[in-house]
């Protein structure tokens, strides 16, 4: 099997990577090694490769994830970041964890990512899929926004505030949580609406079915309001903008730690109880 290691561009992270390559080649696994930053354009073809071990923090993780989900190739994270909700894995416990899996003996997880659209005039585009959250939020400096927001097709409310996001259920530990959401169980399939400091008490957060669509209209003056995608890939908006979300098509496969529950995360990384 080839292995694609998808590697944060930082020196911890190289170093750990040059490990878990070791650790890989020892099990007879044929390694290729990608540093990920964002000045670098070209990116690997992933659909060769029959597991990608992400090296870094979620970060870097959500960049592998939406390479690999197209490609229906697995991932299994290596923690060499601040938290560590995605990449499960601890550097001194690679080699259990890789041996468990090539015995199938720990099985991926399928986590639901979101497909984002912009709709500007006649003209429509696929940005692509996206494992965490899909946010509008004001430019720097700016106002705030004013985006009217629809459930398949029906208005549901216009907010006044920062912005609003839409998260995963994977997300719902990241900006979502920040802005006052729930957390969700991240193999459940749901689309999760959070308001951003709303400009009144009645706007709260809003759990909808996975197969709802979901279209936020931005009312704001041209460059008041900004998309950003898993907090990676962005783009200012226009006035009459419009961003279609929805279930994606591709799911995230990732390897679970079998030794960390879901649970045992949230305490770890949350410092519950």
């Amino acid at each position: 099997m080839k292995v694609l290691l998808f590697v944060k561009d930082s020196p911890p992270a190289l170093k750990t990577s040059e490990d878990v390559g070791e650790i890989l080649r020892s099990f007879g696994l044929n390694v290729e090694v990608f540093i990920n930053n964002r000045e670098r354009k070209e990116k690997p073809e992933v659909g060769s490769f029959g597991l990608m071990v992400v090296v870094g923090g979620d970060g870097t993780f959500l960049a592998g994830a939406r390479l690999a989900s197209k490609e229906g190739v697995p991932l299994l994270g290596v923690n060499q970041g601040r938290f560590g909700f995605l990449t499960e894995v601890e550097r001194e416990e690679v080699k259990w964890v890789i041996e468990n899996l090539l015995k199938g003996s720990i099985k991926p997880q399928k986590r639901m990512m979101l497909s984002a659209t912009i709709l500007r005039g006649a003209q429509e585009k696929h940005l692509g899929d996206y494992l965490n959250d899909v946010v509008i939020s004001k430019e720097s400096l700016a106002r705030m926004v004013e985006l009217e927001v629809l459930v398949e097709g029906e208005r549901v409310l216009r907010v006044y505030g920062d912005g609003v996001i839409l998260s995963s259920p994977t997300g719902s530990t990241a900006y979502a949580l920040s802005a006052g959401g729930p957390i969700l169980y991240p193999l459940l399939e749901a689309l999760l609406f959070v308001p951003i400091c709303p400009h009144t008490l009645s706007n709260r957060p809003l759990l909808l079915p996975p197969d709802f669509e979901v279209r936020l209209l931005n009312l704001s003056e041209d460059h008041m309001a900004y998309l950003t995608l898993d907090g990676q890939e962005g783009m200012s908006l226009k006035k009459g903008d419009g961003v279609r979300v929805k279930r994606s098509e591709h799911y995230c496969l990732m390897y679970p730690n079998p030794k960390r529950s879901f649970f045992n995360i949230l305490r770890e990384k949350l410092r519950w109880g």
